[in-house]
């Protein structure tokens, strides 16, 4: 039996390479696609968004997360403006950036539906479940056997 991580591996690189060609005439990265999901399901849910939300978010340093803002609102994608505190911006989308979140959010829902083709509903919901179980465990630090990763 190969490895699981061969085949998750394999399937994630998969899934960069289809958004990336599927996005490649918006000039975006990955991190910057991800962001702008985020970003618009924050937007949805009523919720506000500063950008140690979203550092905490992408688990980047706060110059890593000010870099992919600041391309992102030149690229006018977002916008960012004082909050009530003036050290915190909260982070917008523009018009835009809702657009091509959007965009992404259906590309993704095309793709999964590719991956799952085959797959019975059942199937769909153990798949999915085994998914978080997994990035659970390995993002847990009290879990068995991590310290050794």
């Amino acid at each position: 039996m190969e490895l699981i991580g061969v085949y998750l591996g394999a399937l994630a690189r998969e899934l960069h390479r289809l958004m990336n060609e599927n996005l490649k005439n918006k000039g975006l990265t990955s991190a910057q696609i991800r962001l702008l999901g985020f970003l618009d399901r924050r937007e949805e849910r009523g919720e506000s968004c500063i950008q140690e939300d979203i550092r905490q978010m992408c688990n980047l340093r706060s110059s890593s997360v000010t870099s992919l803002l600041q391309t992102l609102e030149q690229e006018g994608y977002i916008t960012r403006e004082t909050g009530d505190d003036a050290r915190s911006k909260r982070v917008l989308l523009t018009k835009s950036g809702r657009d091509v979140a959007r965009e992404c959010k259906r590309f993704i829902e095309r793709a999964e539906e590719r991956l799952l083709a085959d797959f019975t509903a059942e199937e769909r919901a153990a798949f999915e479940k085994f998914l978080v179980r997994a990035t659970e465990n390995l993002a847990d630090p009290g879990k068995e056997g991590k310290e050794q990763v």
